[in-house]
């Protein structure tokens, strides 16, 4: 894991103070002068992850606030400490430190802290451009995981693509949306709970109904031990969305990217 900077913050009882909230936010902006990237700093994640983990709803979008007042974007906020919170929910399953409905909540917290943000985060402050390229990203159905799709959808929004997520959807209802609005690229966001074979059914469809528009399989399902390109027939598969983007040629804007562990 990569050093991190230590900072006194108060105890897990007590929110962040405004000085230590102010030294964060200093500290961010410059790592960002210096790397060009943000870096998602431990002891502001971990206070995100106990505010979603505390018995009171409130005290997740009040932590917000508070970071967005320390003077972090809204948009490294949704791109780097929500999915990383969001990870670290997941290693408190899987380590039996949380229960799954306690994880469940937490997770329903991340996706009110988005709508929390606000607009801007998503959708920037310029409408997409004309002829501005489209994308199809879908969730499977029957999937629980919606939280990574929306941050990857909000990022491509923020480069002028034009984005349809489609959650839950079922086969016959996608096939009928490929059939009716043609686009760019399909995304599928996949987690290695999902069948591999509803991810093949959903490709083949795309292969149908869009011609030879490049299709691209992400999320937790790249970590499976199989090759899943040649078990899907997807173009492309990755968990990173800046490498998506560019191999469908959607933009040339670069993501920010989070900084490797």
């Amino acid at each position: 894991m990569s050093q991190r900077p230590a900072l006194c913050l108060n105890s897990a009882e007590t929110p962040v103070g405004g000085f230590a909230m102010k030294a964060l936010s200093i500290l961010a902006t410059k790592q960002r002068n210096s790397s060009g990237s943000p870096r998602a700093l431990e002891p502001l994640v971990l206070e995100l992850y106990r505010a979603v983990s505390d018995l009171d709803p409130a005290r997740a979008p009040a932590m917000v606030d508070r970071i967005l007042d320390a003077g972090i974007p809204a948009e490294e906020i949704a791109d780097l400490y929500i999915p990383a919170v969001a990870r670290r929910l997941g290693d408190a399953w899987c380590t039996d430190q949380m229960d799954f409905a306690k994880v469940s909540i937490g997770s329903a917290r991340l996706q009110g802290m988005l709508r929390h943000l606000g607009p801007n985060w998503c959708a920037g402050n310029t409408p997409p451009r004309a002829h501005a390229p489209t994308c199809l990203l879908i969730v499977p159905q029957e999937a629980q995981h919606t939280l990574g799709a929306t941050i990857v959808a909000g990022q491509m929004r923020r480069q002028g693509v034009v984005v349809t997520l489609e959650i839950g959807t079922s086969l016959q209802d996608l096939s009928y949306i490929m059939s009716q609005d043609p686009v760019d690229a399909v995304f599928v966001s996949a987690s290695s709970r999902e069948s591999l074979e509803m991810i093949r059914t959903i490709v083949k469809n795309a292969r149908k109904f869009l011609g030879d528009v490049p299709v691209v399989v992400g999320g937790n399902v790249v970590s499976l031990d199989v090759n899943v390109a040649e078990l899907t027939g997807a173009d492309l598969v990755t968990q990173d969305v800046a490498e998506a983007i560019a191999f469908c040629a959607l933009t040339a804007r670069p993501l920010q990217r989070m900084p490797a562990e």
